[in-house]
């Protein structure tokens, strides 16, 4: 697989570990940021009305990631690291727990319980937490993945969740959209890295070019001045791609009207050992969905579901 070339600009280094090894100071400013204007979203909405998630209400929706004890804590992702107890959580049933357990509590509580978890975030980022325990694997929905990947992947949900509480009255940040879009591409380089693929994976939007490529365990994250025009991607609105990578947008339809367009198909299989093992993508984990959508087009990830 070696043999195999990627783009010169996804070339990883030895010891590379995508947006993580990075610039640390930007990737806090950006995780901060995404958690602020996720924030400022939830201010505008009706947290009765119900969101475009079938079934959940806005309240509901920014209660799972909130911060609470019956949940999945930032405390418990450093533990597991602490411990050496990498491995696979079902985040759907954790999201389900929330949710009846906080049924009955007062709109503060929820909201309390997500300043909380920003609160948490930032103090951790801030510390020397991320040059300690940055690159130790932790469980996640999608496995082992390093504790500074997973916490990057929270703003991934945060802006999927922010589309669902469009109809409720929250105004999407196109901001937020890029960080999320950044943080799916990122844990897909992670994945790749984890099964020592050697291949690639850009996402072509009108606003912002990203890419992730792996190679020997290691992957390099990078935003890009112009498309690379080399190996697999998806070309597409930013919001669009979210959609598809969540299971909320009509993938057909979308290549019928040429919203969608994915390349290099051929890239895209040689990119299929990242999933073996995974037993299902939920929300804080669907960024390993950016490569199902090839479903479409023969439904080589046509396990990737939510």
């Amino acid at each position: 697989m070696d043999s195999h070339r990627l783009p010169d600009q996804l070339e990883p280094n030895p010891h590379e570990h995508g947006l993580a090894t990075g610039d640390a100071a930007a990737l806090a400013r950006s995780i901060n940021r995404a958690w602020e204007l996720f924030e400022g979203v939830v201010a505008e909405v009706d947290l009765a009305a119900p969101s475009r998630k079938q079934g959940w209400t806005a309240r509901e929706l920014v209660a799972k990631v909130g911060e609470w004890e019956f949940g999945r804590r930032l405390a418990d992702m450093l533990r597991d690291a602490h411990d050496g107890e990498a491995a696979f959580y079902d985040n759907d049933a954790i999201e389900e727990r929330i949710r009846l357990q906080t049924a009955d509590l007062p709109d503060d509580a929820v909201l309390e319980a997500l300043a909380a978890a920003r609160a948490t975030t930032a103090e951790w980022l801030a510390s020397d937490g991320p040059q300690t325990w940055g690159l130790v694997p932790t469980s996640s929905p999608l496995g082992p993945l390093p504790v500074l990947t997973v916490v990057n992947a929270m703003t991934y949900q945060l802006s999927i969740t922010t589309l669902d509480l469009e109809p409720a009255g929250g105004t999407v940040p196109d901001e937020l959209v890029r960080i999320g879009l950044s943080a799916l591409i990122d844990t897909t380089g992670a994945l790749a890295g984890r099964k020592r693929v050697t291949g690639s994976f850009t996402a072509i939007t009108p606003d912002v070019i990203i890419g992730s490529g792996s190679r020997d365990g290691f992957w390099r994250t990078a935003s890009l001045d112009e498309d690379p025009e080399h190996g697999p991607g998806v070309v597409a609105e930013a919001r669009t791609i979210l959609d598809v990578t969540s299971g909320r947008a009509n993938v057909p339809h979308l290549y019928r009207t040429g919203e969608l367009h994915v390349r290099d198909l051929t890239g895209l299989v040689r990119l299929a050992p990242v999933l073996d093992g995974i037993p299902g993508i939920p929300p804080m984990g669907a960024v390993g969905r950016a490569l199902s959508v090839v479903d479409a087009v023969g439904g080589l990830f046509g396990r990737l579901r939510r």
